[in-house]
């Protein structure tokens, strides 16, 4: 049996992992990893909403003592922390000195080496070959080095002297922009509606859906992502 574990967290990138892996696994799990966040009531409920929609199953582990060293290093994204940084438009997405900073702002430390080597830690206690499906794309590679091909190269490299099963890190978009993932996914009919990319989620529609702040840089980047896209943002905002 081919089996996927995708590494989900709600947003765009891992939600088009799991509509890339539908229809190449046959066993597909969304593992979710809870940490102490602003967005973990967030996480969880966009996993229960897609494995319900795609009838998959869904795995919620919780981590708290990220939360604890995200909290020593006053990422922006821990619970109690003030609101996180917020873009007022567009160009501000390509101007490194300012996104170098707001990625400084909401940095977990070596938050991507630990998950994936959780999800690695799962696929090795089975008794097949398992792929981690990784959401790693272009456009925040630029500013997060935990989302480069390099990265998931290395991490495949510590994967064969780590893991007794055939564990490998799959990273279908890690050479595409947002705005090609929003294609791609308008393209095969996914849903995305129930997706979410905010940072700082406080409400929910009566039907479920995020309600986005709109305004911090990764509500902006899917903002853009629709727009250069030319597709219909469907997302509830502020």
């Amino acid at each position: 049996m081919s089996i996927a574990i995708v590494l989900f967290s709600g947003g765009l990138d891992s939600t088009a992992c799991v509509y890339w892996a539908l229809d190449r696994y046959e066993k597909i799990i969304l593992l979710s990893l809870l940490y102490g966040s602003k967005e973990d009531e967030v996480i969880e409920r966009v996993n229960q909403k897609y494995s319900s929609l795609l009838s998959l199953e869904g795995k919620i582990i919780t981590i708290p003592f990220l939360g604890e060293f995200a909290k020593s290093a006053g990422s922006k994204l821990s619970k109690g922390e003030t609101e996180p940084p917020s873009l007022s438009n567009f160009s501000e997405l390509d101007r490194k000195t300012i996104t170098n900073e707001t990625m400084k702002q909401v940095w977990v430390p070596g938050r991507n080496i630990l998950l994936l080597s959780i999800a690695a830690s799962f696929a090795d206690s089975m008794k097949e070959p398992v792929d981690i499906i990784f959401g790693a794309n272009l456009e925040e590679g630029e500013t997060f080095p935990d989302n480069t091909k390099e990265f998931v190269d290395k991490m495949n490299e510590a994967l064969t002297f780590g893991c007794m099963n055939k564990v490998r890190i799959q990273a279908p978009f890690h050479d595409l922009l947002k705005n090609n993932i929003v294609d791609y996914l308008e393209k095969i009919g996914a849903n995305l509606e129930f997706s979410s990319s905010c940072y700082s989620v406080e409400d929910w529609s009566n039907d479920g859906k995020p309600i986005h702040c709109g305004k911090c840089e990764s509500c902006l980047r899917r903002k853009r992502a629709f727009s250069n896209a030319e597709i219909s943002d469907k997302t509830l905002y502020k």
